[in-house]
């Protein structure tokens, strides 16, 4: 292929014209590269699903319409898994069996992504997931074609910390959603508050199904912490926001990445005022004067995906990113060959939407904590902090 692909940052802020990706559509032609993408469309993880459809789409038209695969165009097979991992390994396996993709994009969570790495793993096939754990990726001589785009908990606590040090917040308390994802972020924040010297005063766990959080939130309150963590994806970060502003908490509240972003405000209503999150700053890209090409890139599909959907979606970059990852392994080996691409895939250097990528053999995922920031609500929105 003649020219560089560096990145879809790139594509974005040259290529301001949607056109030419029909997701979905079963129709096979010498032209297009075949890319599965199996994502929570329904079911209870559905809070990201459709931000990732929508970015997806609007990542394969500006690919699409740069012509830079050699006038390939990239069709999507976009399937629901519905939030269930037995429906994401039958989509995989349809992909592999019936679809003829060249690589796949998906799930949105690690339950509906480590269903089908064993399938993944056998047809040697490369995968992007939107999984924000690190159990995707490991054991890593069994992850081999696994890849992740969203930030790994570690480097999001490591921002949490240096915000802890310029607040002057020694004693945290954690409450954390009782699943995996849970137990990545609370393994993450002890470890951070051990290496930091910081006081975890109390640890307390919830269901994203319970009624309320109240009674977690009151023992770690009598605690008396500087600053309480609420570890969970969206809806149980904004009940768990509600819940701390029924009790009167007078510190301050930090959110994970997963917290839900604008859906996060929106459920949380003024119980989200003031509170924190630690997110990539694209979230903010509104808000940022464009000094760089990656900056622009941000600003430039901030400004069209909200046009286009009306509601800028922090989950949205993460998916446009795993396309662009695809497209710029293709672009840069020539080739649509799976074992090419997974190579491509080990060793590369992207700068994305999000922020900067760059795999090796004992990295798969995802984004570089550089690309990480410390937002706060203000007047019902997410703003930078400082």
């Amino acid at each position: 292929m003649h020219r560089a692909l560096g990145s879809l940052a790139l594509l974005s802020a040259l290529s301001l014209v949607a056109a030419g990706c029909s997701a979905g559509e079963d129709k096979s032609t010498t032209d297009e590269i075949r890319i599965g993408v199996s994502i929570e469309l329904t079911g209870p993880d559905s809070a990201a699903g459709p931000a990732h459809k929508n970015a997806l789409v609007l990542a394969a038209d500006e690919i699409n319409r740069s012509g830079l695969l050699d006038g390939k165009q990239l069709r999507l097979i976009i399937k629901d898994n519905k939030s269930d991992p037995a429906e994401a390994l039958a989509r995989v396996n349809g992909f592999l069996e019936n679809d003829n993709v060249t690589a796949i994009i998906g799930g949105g969570t690690s339950p509906t992504t480590l269903s089908v790495v064993d399938a993944i793993e056998k047809a040697k096939v490369p995968l992007v997931s939107m999984a924000s754990t690190d159990d995707v990726l490991t054991p890593r001589e069994k992850r081999r074609h696994v890849f992740k785009t969203p930030p790994s908990p570690a480097p999001v606590v490591e921002v949490m910390l240096r915000d802890f040090r310029a607040a002057n917040i020694t004693r945290v308390g954690l409450l954390a959603v009782a699943d995996a994802y849970g137990d990545a972020g609370a393994k993450a924040v002890r470890e951070g508050a051990e290496r930091e010297g910081l006081a975890l005063v109390g640890t307390e766990r919830f269901r994203i199904a319970d009624q309320a959080y109240t009674g977690q939130l009151t023992r770690l309150i009598a605690q008396k912490p500087d600053a309480i963590v609420v570890w969970s994806v969206f809806p149980g970060a904004a009940k768990a926001a509600r819940d701390v502003k029924k009790l009167g908490y007078k510190g301050r509240v930090y959110f994970d990445a997963g917290a839900g972003a604008e859906l996060f405000v929106r459920d949380a209503s003024l119980a989200s005022e003031g509170t924190f999150m630690v997110h990539p700053s694209v979230l903010a890209a509104n808000q940022v004067t464009a000094t760089t090409p990656s900056v622009l890139a941000q600003k430039e599909f901030f400004s069209r995906y909200t046009q286009r959907y009306g509601t800028f979606s922090g989950f949205a970059s993460y998916a446009a990113d795993a396309l662009g990852l695809i497209a710029a392994a293709i672009e840069q080996t020539g080739s649509t060959d799976r074992r090419a691409l997974r190579d491509k895939l080990e060793t590369i250097r992207y700068d994305g939407l999000t922020g900067s990528y760059e795999f090796r053999a004992t990295n798969h995922g995802g984004v570089a904590g550089d690309a990480l920031t410390v937002l706060t609500v203000r007047g019902g929105g997410w703003v930078l902090a400082q």
